[in-house]
């Protein structure tokens, strides 16, 4: 039924039982599974600290989620981002390649042999959008809530907007 199944993955609770879910469909219609973090620009910065304390990635990450707590502050006061910003940004980079990296050997240790993983930039739920046409996607498997919930509630959930508008199968796990 299912050929390539696509689960953005984000750190949150609801995106791990996706992720699960995921693996399921995946090893039942022998589909390949495409992973996607989109990187968590509009999370609160004690979510991804909290996260990377979870992770044991805090040591190596708080002085960037410090620079994130100042760029967040700069932007509110509609001030240019600068070089720091730079760094900020490769810090969520390497936060989704290990989110991505774990989400890889799960799959891997459950079986799954087709694995894509994809760490991408900008809207969520256009960035997913995009790589279901992108990856021939038949399925996408998804939490129903991410880290930016607070935002979700005020513009529209990732899930709403990728239910509403993907040409495929979405599953939103809670």
């Amino acid at each position: 039924m299912f050929k390539r199944i696509l689960c953005p993955i984000d750190g949150s609770e609801h995106a791990e039982r996706a992720l699960a879910l995921a693996i399921d469909l995946a090893l039942k219609y022998n589909a390949a599974l495409v992973l996607m973090h989109s990187l968590l620009r509009n999370a609160d910065t004690s979510a991804l600290q909290h996260f990377a304390e979870v992770e044991g990635l805090a040591e190596k990450v708080h002085p960037e989620i410090k620079r994130l707590q100042t760029m967040e502050a700069r932007l509110d006061a509609n001030i240019p981002p600068s070089e720091e910003d730079a760094i900020s940004s490769r810090l969520l980079v390497n936060i989704g390649q290990h989110l991505l990296d774990d989400a890889k050997v799960d799959a891997r240790e459950k079986g799954i042999r087709e694995i894509v993983t994809l760490v991408v930039d900008g809207d969520p739920a256009d960035r997913i959008l995009r790589g279901i046409k992108e990856h021939e996607v038949d399925c996408v498997v998804m939490g129903s809530r991410g880290l930016s919930d607070l935002k979700g509630l005020f513009l529209g959930s990732v899930s709403h907007k990728v239910t509403n508008r993907a040409p495929c199968t979405v599953i939103a796990v809670k």
